[in-house]
């Protein structure tokens, strides 16, 4: 008897973790962009609502917002970021106020409901990079921290998409992770040098 409580108490507790948190919730999934037909067909996209997270790579407190640029992870059925050794890329969102350098650590992992804004031209340490941008709606912070260290850059040749979309592909970025620790540690931005070979998807 008390295996079956403990059982029918723990598929509840588990179903209360596979929602998604409150404001991050959306009435139609399905209408959501991806960020990979975010970053290669932008304008056909642009002005829809995304639903992504990741782990933040650089804080920028300007007068009135505050710019995150953040690695992309995909999510997990409850909204929670998957870090892995691997990422799409980077990308950007903006946040109307200010938000504190201190909470908002490297490293920390959010998640994110916004309007696609199109892209965006920067630089990851040295190297130029295109985002795509996010104007932002709702944002989650997870209160468990995870140690996430990105050890280098990897390109695609901007023509390996062009077969595919009207606009190339952006980045793909390859990470490190480490679970070791409830600290973020530092996320170095230098990139890996670029090759010309195209990847076989």
């Amino acid at each position: 008897m008390f295996i079956r409580v403990s059982v029918f108490f723990a598929t509840l507790f588990l179903a209360g973790c596979a929602a998604f948190p409150d404001k991050l919730k959306i009435e139609d999934p399905k209408s959501l962009v991806s960020y990979e037909d975010a970053a290669s067909k932008a304008d056909q996209v642009k002005g829809r609502m995304i639903r992504w997270g990741g782990a933040i790579a650089k804080i920028e407190n300007k007068e009135k917002t505050t710019v995150l640029e953040m690695v992309y992870y995909p999510l997990t059925n409850y909204g929670r970021p998957i870090v892995s050794d691997e990422s799409m890329g980077r990308f950007r969102i903006h946040v109307n106020g200010f938000m504190d350098p201190v909470v908002y650590k490297e490293g920390r992992l959010m998640t994110f409901t916004g309007q696609l804004n199109g892209l965006e031209n920067g630089l990851v340490g040295e190297h130029k990079y295109v985002f795509p941008s996010v104007n932002v709606k709702e944002y989650y912070i997870w209160k468990k921290l995870q140690r996430v260290d990105i050890s280098g850059v990897h390109m695609w040749p901007y023509d390996y998409w062009y077969d595919r979309y009207p606009f190339p592909y952006q980045r793909r970025v390859i990470f490190r992770s480490s679970n070791s620790g409830n600290r973020p540690s530092k996320i170095s931005t230098l990139p890996k040098p670029v090759t010309n070979t195209r990847q076989v998807k």
